[in-house]
């Protein structure tokens, strides 16, 4: 866990310290948001933390408007902006160095979830659905529906989702946490 939230603080400012860490606290609300979602998963270890990690991510989420599920398998360096109306199941799986925009919809169909490979940008208002793979390397555009498989590399658009460039997400992707 404290690897994940070191490279969490990495992915904000392209390093880490202490001081960074209380700076990505107290002005980063994206961060905030994936710091008590990360606790909140690892924190059964502790009961009396649990729930305490758990009340307040569950807080959050109001504060938020999000329903983010907590138990999904999240990679290391996760960078959330705004967080605003951004939701997921327990059984979504994504890689690392994702960075996640507002209004993004990761869900289920027929018992399928999606898995998101490494270095993803998700765009705002993006919709992932059913038990697809997304590369590495993709970028989602905003408001794209995505409901089939994506190649690595790919920046995929539109409704439904279509391969518009093969340049991948490395112009979106700041920071990347390669340890």
């Amino acid at each position: 866990m404290w690897n994940n939230i070191r490279a969490d603080v990495f992915r904000w400012y392209g390093k880490y310290s202490l001081l960074l860490f209380v700076k990505a606290f107290l002005s980063q609300k994206g961060f905030r948001f994936v710091l008590l979602m990360r606790l909140a998963k690892h924190g059964r270890k502790i009961p009396v933390l649990n729930l305490f990690f758990i009340l307040f991510y569950k807080v959050s989420k109001v504060i938020y408007t999000s329903d983010v599920n907590y138990r999904a398998t999240i990679g290391p360096g996760l960078r959330m902006h705004h967080v605003f109306g951004t939701t997921w199941g327990e059984h979504v799986r994504i890689g690392r160095n994702a960075t996640i925009v507002h209004n993004v919809t990761i869900a289920g169909k027929n018992g399928e979830w999606p898995v998101i490979g490494d270095n993803v940008y998700l765009g705002t208002g993006c919709c992932i659905l059913g038990g697809i793979n997304i590369g590495n390397n993709v970028v989602v555009g905003a408001n794209a529906v995505v409901t089939k498989d994506v190649p690595d590399n790919a920046i995929v658009a539109g409704i439904p989702a279509k391969v518009v460039s093969e340049k991948g997400s490395a112009d979106f992707v700041f920071n990347p946490w390669s340890e």
